[in-house]
């Protein structure tokens, strides 16, 4: 495993989970050019191997270009886009069993894996200064993160959206290459540490304090920013403000103005689905939105009466949210902490972002027969907003300003060759 925080002086191997045992998988096939095919089971506490059991099965890098082919493989992995995918890797392949699923771990070159990174988040079809700023943010984050969510599986990363995109080389493009050769072994620095650089979908026009979305310190280069060449951030503690930017936004970069939706399909990842994702509105009835929040809390509310947000981020996102609802006839409070839990709750996957209004064209925020949410952005929000950085990019901006207006005081520096 990388030792986060560290900085390297020559490439590193990483290792990245493809096929988790959270996925609940027991089959994959494993095919490559010039080389037997494998069929792979979990069977109790070992594998079998094209019939044959092992306690454990590894495949060796594969010389010139063509890789290892696998699939099933989890793409969108909890979320509502989740779905089953086919794709091609280098490096080596490690398999075991965990207690009775598949657990799949491909070892790569960090620079081969950054370039199926930078084409799994974004299109190959991106200009060239935002597959270079993606490049450089995704090899900072993995080097700096301080999650380390499967650290006790002993892998650097998993290979989805919990910490970031790795979908093979099928889609990799000449503009890929190119932006991880030109930035080779370059990351974002702030007081001599390459930082903990977050990005999400799309900002809603305002970036997120890193301590309102994970709870930890706050970072100088992690701070909410508007999202645009010029702007003030509107004091969100005032509903008039919070409604008018929702309905009435400013001139930002990641504003459906500058790319409207027809023209980002070509941008965003192959798992990416359509939808708005700068400003976006779901309705339930009272019914529907009942069932959701009992299911995701094991609740037994019979209806709920209110929703109100208890503390908002610089961006809108609501960081505590109260749910008010009845329960045999009495009234009940739940309180739901951090924008991820709000986003698990009030939805049947997932919540496309925490900046929203309720009711935002009613005179209550008490919920009626119908209960509409109205937000901004997609995602977490924290960082590079990578529709908003795709924007810098049409117009002309170099990688090295987009990281620098999304990850203040920060310089670029290049650690090995």
């Amino acid at each position: 495993m990388l030792i986060k925080g560290s900085t390297p002086t020559k490439e590193p191997l990483v290792s990245i989970g493809l096929i988790l045992p959270i996925d609940k998988q027991e089959y994959v096939k494993i095919t490559s050019k010039n080389n037997p095919d494998y069929e792979i089971r979990a069977l109790e506490n070992q594998l079998l191997v094209n019939g044959e059991k092992s306690s454990k099965f590894n495949l060796q890098e594969l010389t010139g270009e063509s890789g290892y082919n696998i699939k099933p493989v989890t793409a969108g992995r909890g979320f509502h886009w989740q779905k089953q995918i086919a794709i091609s890797i280098k490096g080596s392949i490690k398999i075991k069993n965990i207690d009775g699923c598949l657990f799949l771990v491909n070892e790569v070159g960090m620079e081969d894996y950054l370039m199926s990174v930078a084409t799994s988040e974004m299109s190959g079809e991106c200009p060239e200064a935002l597959l270079e700023a993606q490049t450089i943010a995704a090899r900072s984050w993995l080097m700096a993160s301080e999650e380390q969510k499967h650290k006790d599986l002993g892998i650097d990363a998993c290979n989805d959206d919990c910490c970031q995109r790795y979908q093979g080389i099928k889609n990799i493009s000449a503009k890929a290459k190119s932006a991880a050769l030109n930035t080779r072994g370059k990351f974002v620095i702030y007081n001599n540490k390459i930082c903990d650089t977050r990005y999400s979908k799309s900002c809603g026009g305002i970036s997120e304090n890193n301590e309102n979305v994970w709870g930890d310190n706050p970072k100088k280069y992690l701070r909410g920013i508007f999202d645009g060449r010029s702007g003030v951030i509107p004091d969100f503690s005032d509903e008039e403000q919070l409604n008018k930017w929702i309905f009435e936004p400013p001139d930002c970069y990641c504003n459906n103005e500058y790319i409207n939706k027809s023209e980002l399909k070509r941008f965003l990842g192959s798992v990416d689905e359509d939808g708005d994702y700068f400003r976006w509105e779901i309705t339930y009835s009272n019914e529907q939105l009942t069932k959701i929040i009992n299911k995701k809390l094991n609740e037994s509310f019979d209806s709920i009466e209110s929703l109100i947000p208890m503390k908002r981020g610089v961006s809108g996102r609501i960081m505590i949210l109260t749910i008010s609802g009845k329960k045999d006839q009495k009234e009940q409070k739940i309180l739901v902490d951090s924008e991820y839990n709000i986003r698990n709750t009030l939805h049947p996957e997932f919540l496309y972002s925490s900046a929203f209004v309720i009711n935002a064209n009613s005179d209550s925020e008490s919920c009626a027969e119908k209960i509409t949410l109205s937000g901004a952005g997609w995602g977490h929000g924290a960082g590079l907003c990578q529709i908003g950085a795709l924007r810098m990019a049409i117009i002309g901006n170099s990688s090295e300003k987009i990281l620098k207006h999304y990850f203040s005081s920060t310089e670029i520096k290049k650690m090995y060759d």
